[in-house]
């Protein structure tokens, strides 16, 4: 892309609009109006006492100004009128205390404020009364918003406009229309009315998802031009008032199944008991129970219900972000890509499906994701991912892969396989194999070794078909198994 049009690209949560210019004009009359104020005070030594009134009406001008530029024109005509007439009364009140304050000070340098000002007095309060009265009025018939809306302007957003977080790629599928999501003060997020696709940079290898449209996102500085109407016809089918009238926006966060614990595999050794309907576990980090779909574990200073083979609560980060107003950041210079990738790093955003539970996610404690019945977690070097029932767990020294029929943990020199007919243990040179009709040990280093090579390489192909999307073959797993130890019998 050009330099210059990149220039051109409105950034969510950075978006100019007429709100925002009248913002920081009413910001600069303040100051003007304050630096005035100093003035006024230090009249006498500035040799400025005969332009007494003319200062202060200035100031008191400059701060009438200033509260009008103030009012919120995002919520519609009514509620505009209501903004309106109440600043009007919160600028005659400033003005009120201000000459009650400054013609109290005025007496201590024994110069009285000039008639002029004075006198208009009760004429305010009458106007104060009469806007108050206006602004309630206004208030009461104007609809009532409830939460976060979808405002303009629409910006069209272009796939070539990805963003970058690090080891997460964002961007739209396609060209598509998004509208800011405005909170109580600032922008918090957007809709995207369309497919929203994603690739993860793991440790096992690229994986990508995607969402359907409408997404919900928070905290994601999308760019993109701003969408005239006929672009918004073309792509959407509608009009710009109806999509700010029909879009929804549901800011809650996304609960249901993915993973809740850490990324610590099934330690070695692990004694497990596999009833009808009922497994039971226990380890040196804690013990669990499930029964049918809903496991009770509890460790060593955590306890977790789970319904499903995951739980999660995900973005817990992002109801604290939200309600403090910190979904986007105020630091860094826009127009600079090496800032805003550096930020963007470190940020918290959220992504999340108007249809069914689908959602992208990051925080401090790494990328997490869910789409069409897969289940991403990555952090650092680590990471989780399952499709389905299926799934694999990766840390930089252990490797464990799962499905409802089986479990299987490696590390460099330790395996352990988990079968609903027999549990295989292998550390070292030891062997120890654990089935209904009972349990063997051997001392074996050849066997120990064909043992681990095997479920090695049998668990790193298993982590292929989940990320392929694909189901686990376990029959190569439980003959290849046999016939090893068949081969030391």
């Amino acid at each position: 892309m050009k330099l210059w049009e990149e220039s051109r690209l409105i950034e969510i949560g950075n978006e100019r609009t007429f709100q925002s210019g009248t913002r920081q004009l009413s910001s600069l009359l303040g100051t003007f109006g304050t630096l005035l104020l100093l003035v006024w005070l230090a009249r006498g030594i500035l040799s400025l006492s005969t332009y007494s009134a003319d200062l202060l009406i200035a100031v008191f001008g400059l701060y009438f100004v200033k509260g009008l530029l103030d009012t919120r024109t995002n919520l519609g005509p009514r509620r505009a009128v209501s903004s309106f007439l109440g600043n009007v009364v919160g600028s005659i009140v400033l003005i009120l205390i201000l000459i009650l304050v400054l013609g109290w000070i005025a007496g201590l340098q024994g110069d009285p404020l000039p008639p002029g000002i004075t006198q208009p007095i009760p004429n305010l309060v009458i106007v104060a009364v009469i806007a108050g009265l206006g602004a309630y009025a206004f208030y009461q018939i104007a609809p009532r918003i409830r939460g976060p809306v979808a405002r303009g302007p629409a910006v069209l957003v272009r796939p070539s406009t990805s963003l970058d977080f690090g080891e997460v790629k964002l961007s739209t599928r396609k060209d598509s229309v998004t509208l800011p999501i405005r909170g109580t003060r600032r922008t918090i997020g957007a809709v995207v009315l369309g497919d929203v696709t994603t690739t993860f940079e793991t440790p096992m290898g690229p994986v990508t998802g995607n969402i359907p449209g409408p997404v919900t996102t928070l905290g994601i500085p999308f760019r993109g031009q701003r969408a005239d109407r006929e672009e918004v016809s073309k792509l959407t089918g509608k009009s710009l008032s109806q999509l700010l009238d029909e879009t929804p926006v549901d800011t809650s966060i996304p609960r249901g199944e993915i993973f809740a614990s850490g990324f610590e595999g099934n330690p070695f050794g692990r004694e497990r008991l596999d009833l009808p309907f009922v497994t039971l576990k226990r380890a040196g980090d804690g013990d669990s129970v499930d029964v049918g779909p809903i496991s009770v574990s509890r460790r060593t200073r955590e306890e977790d219900v789970e319904v499903g083979p995951f739980t999660f609560n995900p973005c817990d980060w992002v109801e604290k972000q939200l309600g403090q107003g910190r979904m986007f950041s105020d630091n860094g210079n826009p127009s600079r890509d090496a800032t805003r990738r550096t930020r963007r790093k470190s940020s918290l955003w959220l992504a999340k499906g108007g249809q069914g539970s689908s959602y992208l996610s990051a925080s401090q404690d790494g990328a997490q994701a869910r789409w069409n019945g897969t289940s991403l977690r990555v952090k650092d070097d680590s990471m989780k991912m399952a499709v389905g029932s299926d799934g694999f767990i990766y840390t930089p020294t252990e490797l464990e892969t799962y499905s409802p029929l089986h479990s299987l943990h490696v590390t460099q020199s330790k395996a352990t396989l988990n079968t609903k007919k027999f549990t295989l243990n292998i550390s070292g040179n030891r062997v120890i194999l654990r089935a209904e009709s009972g349990s063997k040990s051997t001392d074996s280093a050849g066997l120990a070794k064909d043992l681990l090579q095997l479920l090695t390489e049998t668990a790193n192909k298993q982590v292929k078909s989940v990320m392929a999307g694909q189901p686990m073959e376990l029959d190569d797993l439980l003959l290849g198994t046999e016939e090893v130890l068949k081969k030391y019998e």
